[in-house]
């Protein structure tokens, strides 16, 4: 395979992220390397263990098709205004209907002061697929 001027400078540019950054860009989005990610069955254990949990549906649109009992609805979109209302001394766990969205909520939240912040591995299907009960 010959490699064309691009492709060398696009190796060069991965090369120089993973060497400056740790591959900390990598990590953070790789959901096995997060420790932030609980199983249906320990996300179900934690709301079980420990008193006032906030649970976040990131989801835009399909909050009213279902959620996780006693959760709030705030989009990706709408977290800041959640991060400012929200008592940061809680314990949060966020999911979406989706996929990719609860982890970079959950980061987000992280950022903005949360110190206790999970996301459902599989949202919320491996929620209702685990036989979970859930609201409408």
């Amino acid at each position: 395979m010959k490699w064309s001027h691009a492709m060398a400078y696009y190796a060069i540019f991965l090369v120089v992220v993973l060497a400056v950054t740790g591959g900390f860009v990598f990590k953070r989005t790789t959901p096995d390397v997060s420790p932030l990610w609980l199983t249906p069955q320990e996300a179900k254990n934690l709301l079980a263990q420990t008193p006032d949990v906030v649970v976040i549906d990131v989801s835009r649109c399909y909050y009213g098709n279902g959620h996780l009992p006693g959760a709030i609805n705030y989009p990706k979109c709408s977290l800041p205004a959640a991060a400012s209302i929200i008592d940061k001394s809680k314990t949060v766990l966020v999911y979406c209907h989706g996929t990719g969205a609860p982890l970079a909520s959950a980061y987000r939240l992280k950022e903005a002061g949360f110190d206790h912040v999970y996301a459902l591995r599989g949202n919320y299907g491996a929620w209702v697929d685990a036989g979970y009960p859930v609201e409408n």
